[in-house]
């Protein structure tokens, strides 16, 4: 029963110091932008209406942002203000260790990392959006492109791909057509199918060929020449040949999943796409990390202190950002893939978290 009590006590102050910590950061962040809103509005850009819309749709961000801080802060001004009044000492000479005492606010730090990653996932994305359509004035809209040179795709029902010169993506015409059969292992090249022209049929769902050449296999000599050339599986729509550009913080993770596959069918460049989809997974997850730095750095009392470890928490908080950013760099200039260097930093500042928490035992 009285550990229960000392839980309810523990989880009551560690939420109570997360929300006043993150109303400050949240309203420090807001008023940061206020002015430039303040700007806009004066300069005839947002009516008053918008320039509320537009300050609301900054929340989720700010957020995210700085939810690792808050729960930093409300964990070290939790356990220090017990600490203090010597609340931390009476527990462990009562026989409970700190891992025990600090169990519940863990725990709820997990449950505000569950929470950071539905925001990043859900509210995230649309607040982006609304905010950009607020800012540049109009419905933001990225129109596809109606021809495309160089084209390339993956066929979806069998092992081909397609090499065009150009694509128009309305009459269906290319130039310049080969298509690869290869077999189901995707390594050895079965038929090649060249032809300078080719039209879609839209209404048959097939590509039509002109003048094709068909060679067998790997043998370039002799090949088969048909006036028109014609076959049921080659039915891949001119629209799959050209997709629209994308802003990956403006997708959610099954949106952003959908537009790697689209795009590496194509045979463009993903990477933009993989590392915003790795932070969405990590990123989140650091509020959870965080929290054992704030705990353990705030166990002890020692006049003068406090400001100390108060200092350190911070300086440590504000080099998980720095790390954050530098392995993302790193995964978009391809030297890491995005999804372990996502996870790096997290189990780094785990590592020194765990080490810090071993030490509050003694």
């Amino acid at each position: 029963m009285k550990i229960k009590i000392i839980d309810k006590y523990i989880s009551k102050n560690f939420i109570k110091s997360f929300f006043l910590s993150l109303i400050a950061f949240v309203g420090i962040f807001l008023v940061s932008q206020l002015f430039k809103v303040i700007r806009y509005v004066s300069d005839g850009r947002f009516s008053a209406n918008e320039s509320i819309t537009y300050i609301l749709t900054m929340i989720p961000k700010i957020l995210i942002d700085v939810a690792p801080l808050a729960v930093l802060l409300g964990s070290l001004m939790t356990v220090s203000s017990m600490a203090s009044n010597l609340e931390i000492i009476s527990l462990k000479t009562a026989g409970i260790s700190f891992k025990r005492i600090v169990l519940f606010p863990i725990c709820i730090s997990a449950v505000i990392a569950v929470m950071v990653f539905y925001i990043n996932d859900s509210l995230y994305p649309y607040s982006v959006r609304k905010n950009r359509e607020i800012k540049d004035g109009e419905r933001a809209k990225r129109e596809m492109p109606v021809e495309k040179k160089n084209a390339f795709l993956r066929g979806e029902n069998s092992n081909y791909v397609y090499l065009m010169g150009k694509i128009n993506r309305e009459t269906g015409f290319g130039e310049n057509i080969e298509i690869v059969d290869l077999n189901e292992e995707f390594n050895k090249v079965e038929r090649i199918i060249t032809a300078k022209e080719g039209r879609y049929n839209f209404s048959k769902k097939v590509w039509v060929l002109k003048d094709a050449n068909i060679y067998d296999g790997e043998k370039l000599e002799k090949p088969k020449e048909v006036k028109i050339f014609t076959e049921n599986k080659y039915d891949d729509e001119p629209e799959k040949f050209i997709t629209k550009s994308v802003e990956p913080k403006t997708l959610t993770i099954k949106e952003l999943k959908k537009s790697v596959r689209e795009i590496k069918s194509i045979g463009g460049d993903t990477r933009e796409l993989l590392v915003e989809i790795g932070n969405r997974y990590s990123f989140p997850f650091s509020s959870f990390i965080i929290s054992f730095l704030g705990l353990s750095l705030g166990s002890r009392y020692v006049r003068g202190a406090s400001a100390i470890s108060m200092a350190l928490s911070v300086a440590l908080g504000y080099g998980y950002y720095i790390v954050q950013a530098s392995f993302e760099a790193l995964s978009i200039n391809g030297f890491l893939n995005p999804f372990i260097s996502g996870w790096i930093p997290n189990i780094i500042f785990l590592g020194i978290g765990i080490y810090f928490m071993y030490r509050a035992e003694y």
